[in-house]
């Protein structure tokens, strides 16, 4: 099989600095699922990081479009907007360049309270324009996305059709600070709309994400299905410290999170829209690295 093809272009942005993305597209031959990723790098770290470019290239084989943007402030609200603008311009399905039926969002760490916020938003967004009256739309108002009581205001979110947003891919959110647990940044998780499916895979030794604190944010969450992978010995980096031992032992689980990201949206597309109140599932698994024969692997079972 071909390669996927990756560019760097920029996104126009109107009266600020256009914003660098990283675009990998699906390989020649290879049928285009009318879906696109969209991932975002942590507040210290960048669009070229490694497990952002496995995961990216993953999902072009399978058929998706993926864009790694850059955001250098480490500014939540400004981080959003820069989102919101990628989408608009790149996916949006009547507008963008390369228009689609449902986009993902996702990314590591800061890039995973970004992800959250926007799919709040555009939801919001999509109810309040479902909900104007024919006269309203007429008249050619425009209704804005609803303000949530906590969180950045994306700058431009209109005009996506219900559900745009199927899924969540989120790779060590940081529920708090390494020295204040008390302080939780849980509102973006319970504010993910139930429409909206959500993958989540964080270490055991994240000190940004407590095992014990995190069970019980992900029980409260109305995200549905939703799913959580942690894995044992794993750090905020999804790795296991700096020693170039562990290297292959952090590669074998960058390949893992790819192709659970690949299957989750997989099933997230596959999964029937029905307008009948289902079941909330939410489903926990634990992972575990280890050598057999010379080679890493990853088991994973179900908690």
């Amino acid at each position: 099989m071909a390669e996927p093809t990756e560019k760097e272009i920029s996104v126009p942005w109107p009266t600020k600095t256009a914003i660098t993305v990283q675009l990998t597209t699906p390989p020649k031959g290879v049928k285009l699922s009318g879906f696109a990723l969209v991932l975002g790098p942590g507040a210290g770290g960048d669009e070229n990081q490694a497990l952002l470019v496995e995961v990216a290239r993953a999902a072009a084989k399978e058929g998706h479009f993926c864009a790694r943007y850059r955001a250098k402030v480490p500014n939540l609200g400004f981080r959003v907007n820069v989102c919101t603008r990628v989408i608009e311009h790149l996916f949006h399905p009547t507008t963008g360049q390369h228009p689609m039926t449902g986009c993902f969002l996702g990314g590591h760490s800061m890039g995973t309270r970004v992800a959250g916020t926007v799919s709040e938003q555009l939801a919001n967004t999509e109810s309040s324009e479902s909900s104007s009256s024919p006269a309203e739309k007429i008249k050619g108002k425009k209704t804005g996305p609803s303000k949530s009581k906590k969180g950045p205001v994306a700058s431009s979110s209109s005009g996506y059709p219900p559900h745009f947003i199927r899924g969540l891919t989120l790779f060590s959110y940081p529920l708090h600070t390494p020295d204040n647990t008390k302080a939780l940044r849980d509102q973006i998780l319970l504010n993910i709309p139930s429409t909206v499916a959500t993958l989540m895979v964080s270490g055991l030794k994240d000190t940004m994400c407590q095992p014990a604190l995190f069970s019980k944010v992900f029980k409260d969450m109305k995200s549905s299905p939703r799913e959580v992978v942690q894995i044992d010995g794993a750090d905020h980096g999804l790795g296991y410290g700096s020693a170039k031992s562990h290297a292959g032992k952090k590669e074998a689980l960058i390949s893992a999170v790819a192709d659970w990201t690949i299957q989750f949206m997989d099933d997230a597309i596959a999964k029937k829209e029905s307008a009948k109140t289902e079941k909330a599932i939410a489903i926990k698994k634990m992972a575990e690295v280890k050598k057999v024969a010379d080679e890493w692997t990853v088991a994973t079972t179900t908690a």
